[in-house]
């Protein structure tokens, strides 16, 4: 819950902004509209401790709970529509006292009082965090103590501070009466303005998924995972695989682990694979694989998955790789890649074992609880084996009769396609065809080689996106089917 003071920025504009009634940013404008969805790919998890019981006390909006909830990209103003009001319920005074942690990495943009019109936040901090090319804000207000300053950097479940019910200067507030964390994020914000400031402008942030959780209203009682370990991946199987060359893992070999007991075998990679249903938030899992690595030599190996034709995958399997000392968490859409090997991508390896891919039933995005996964053969190969390096890359060549047409190739991140059909100019007309689809990838079968539109829309591929040199007669070729290709073996995330 919050009052909030118009800021003065340019000189011209304060002078008439300051003599407008804070109430101008409290309630004239309460809307929703603008607002944007947190990025997939960020993992964040509830303010407080593991295992804690968290309820809602306040929702979205000013109907669920507190009036103040308002507002999503106005310019001046807190944009807090999608704000929450936390409080813990198996604590005394409603948690008060009781720690609050950082959803997520970042660096302590402020900590301290409010004052002026951010004064009803009392005690609270700003975490920055930079995702997907935006500056993200996250708020933590009423705060009963303070763990961090200005400036300083935090990881994802330090403590910040504590629950409690400050405001206007003084540790409890006449404006309400329950204790409780209120929280909001806010992207492509302002900070400053009078006194201590605040975040301001932007959008309005909805923090959805929180912990797994989505759909969130006043009353829910959520179970926060914050700080919780990771489980740990199964034992390894009796493995002396060494990699130097190309090699294929399969799913029965003994560099192979299969944990859990809802893994369903079926037609797959040398004649078998196995499917589970895709039903744990993140990070938690019961039943997947894990594919055992041991390089003989360090470097850069890229890594394919093979995807069985079975109906109803998940477009967002969630893939964990060990690596060289650090790891990486890969989402593929399996259900655009059935019958194929789908690029994972590359990563750097160290001499040695204790490196692994590992794919569990848990989900990052709500939406995808209930699809089916499958787990089936690993291909790993050095990257100075690859034909190329880059994802969407293509080359041109004239062709036809004439030597007037144009047929192109791509790359898969490591092989090249086969050359697509000839396009030929149209009898009589001046300049180039659309090209033919392009041609299919090695170990992709013929006649998928592309995805609808519909497919695609809502991915952006993390990295080689377009063709290495400004060639539009191959841009033409790769409109149908080359970027499909590219996004669908390669990291894609949801935008």
């Amino acid at each position: 819950m919050s009052r909030f003071a118009l800021l003065t920025v340019p000189i011209v504009v304060a002078l008439v902004l300051i003599s407008l009634p804070t109430e101008a940013c409290e309630y004239s404008n309460c809307h929703s509209t603008g607002a944007v969805n947190k990025p997939s790919g960020w993992d964040i998890s509830l303010p407080f401790a593991d295992g804690e019981q968290v309820e809602l006390l306040s929702g979205y909006g000013p109907n669920a709970g507190s009036s103040l909830h308002c507002r999503a990209q106005d310019s001046y103003c807190a944009n807090d529509y999608y704000a929450l009001d936390f409080v813990l319920p198996n604590h005394s005074n409603h948690g008060k006292g009781q720690p609050v942690l950082a959803i997520a990495g970042g660096t302590v943009l402020h900590a301290g009082w409010g004052s002026d019109g951010w004064a009803a936040y009392g005690r609270r901090v700003y975490l920055e965090h930079s995702v997907d090319g935006h500056k993200y804000v996250s708020m933590y207000a009423h705060l009963d103590s303070l763990n961090v300053s200005t400036g300083q950097q935090v990881s994802k479940g330090d403590q910040l501070g504590t629950l409690g019910s400050s405001c206007n200067g003084a540790d409890s507030c006449g404006n309400f009466y329950t204790p409780h964390l209120h929280f909001a994020i806010h992207r492509d914000s302002n900070f400053g303005g009078s006194g201590s400031g605040g975040s301001y402008g932007g959008r309005a942030t909805i923090p959805e998924p929180f912990d797994g959780y989505s759909g969130l209203q006043q009353g829910q009682v959520l179970t926060s995972k914050n700080g919780a370990s990771e489980p740990p991946p199964p034992p390894p199987p009796e493995c002396d695989q060494v990699i130097i060359d190309e090699t294929i893992l399969e799913d029965d070999g003994g560099c192979m682990s299969l944990t859990g007991s809802a893994l369903t075998e079926i037609d797959g990679h040398g004649g078998h694979a196995f499917v589970t249903t895709q039903d744990n938030p993140s990070p938690d899992y019961a039943d997947g694989g894990l594919w055992l690595l041991e390089f003989a030599q360090a470097g850069d190996y890229a890594l394919w998955v093979y995807i069985p034709a079975t109906s109803d995958l998940s477009p967002l399997a969630v893939y964990k790789i060990a690596h060289g000392g650090a790891s990486d968490t890969v989402q593929l859409d399996q259900a655009a890649a059935g019958g194929s090997w789908a690029l994972l991508g590359t990563f750097s390896f160290a001499a040695g074992g204790d490196q692994w891919v590992r794919l569990g039933d848990n989900y990052d995005d709500p939406n995808t609880n209930g699809k089916r996964i499958a787990l089936d053969a690993l291909k790993v190969a050095p990257s100075q084996g690859c034909e190329c390096g880059e994802v969407l890359a293509t080359e041109s060549q004239p062709c036809g009769e004439s030597g007037a047409g144009i047929q192109t190739k791509t790359c898969d991140g490591c092989y090249w396609s086969a050359w697509s059909e000839c396009s030929e100019p149209p009898s009589g007309g001046g300049g180039a065809g659309s090209g033919g689809a392009a041609g299919t990838p090695a170990g992709q079968p013929e006649g998928d080689s592309s995805v609808s539109g519909d497919a695609l829309q809502g991915f952006v591929c993390s990295a080689g996106q377009g063709p290495s040199r400004p060639d539009w007669l191959a841009l033409l070729g790769l409109a149908a089917a080359g970027l499909a290709l590219g996004c669908r073996t390669r990291r894609c995330r949801r935008w």
